[in-house]
């Protein structure tokens, strides 16, 4: 109360926290695999309170949604760069092995609706780059297999 009463910023500042939030939670899944992903965990790993994540997500779920959709604008974006039919499968390959546990949330179930509902669009505009390469089924049959040791 007394720093407001003098005019001092009282409100809690972490720069970009939901970003803060979101490479934890990445670090921790590709590290660790999904199950070590807590909301105690993310906020640890990004210096912040056990109650900050939830200024930016309203619970794991939500969080998880988030990494998901911005692992698709990753794998999107380096689809898009690709020319050839080759390079688009090595695109989509690369990305797998370079991400493993967020390519494996990517198309895991996504509890939150509001990203289960984007990632629907954004698979859509996946298969549609990965076409010309063999198509989705077969890079993703791929990638899992090679994931998996296979």
């Amino acid at each position: 109360m007394r720093a407001r009463l003098r005019g001092q910023k009282t409100s809690y500042h972490h720069g970009d926290l939901k970003k803060g939030l979101m490479d934890a939670a990445v670090t921790l899944i590709d590290i660790r695999g999904r199950e070590a992903l807590t909301m105690r965990e993310a906020a640890r790993r990004a210096g912040v309170s056990e109650a900050a994540p939830y200024r930016h997500f309203a619970n794991l779920d939500e969080l998880l949604g988030a990494v998901a959709i911005e692992g698709f604008d990753m794998l999107l974006a380096d689809l898009d760069a690709a020319g050839s039919a080759k390079d688009v499968a090595q695109a989509y390959l690369a990305f797998a092995a370079d991400f493993p546990g967020r390519y494996e949330l990517m198309f895991s179930r996504l509890a939150d609706r509001k990203s289960a509902t984007r990632r629907k669009q954004l698979v859509r505009h996946v298969e549609e780059l990965v076409e010309k390469a063999g198509g989705l089924a077969a890079l993703h049959g791929e990638a899992s297999l090679r994931l998996a040791g296979l």
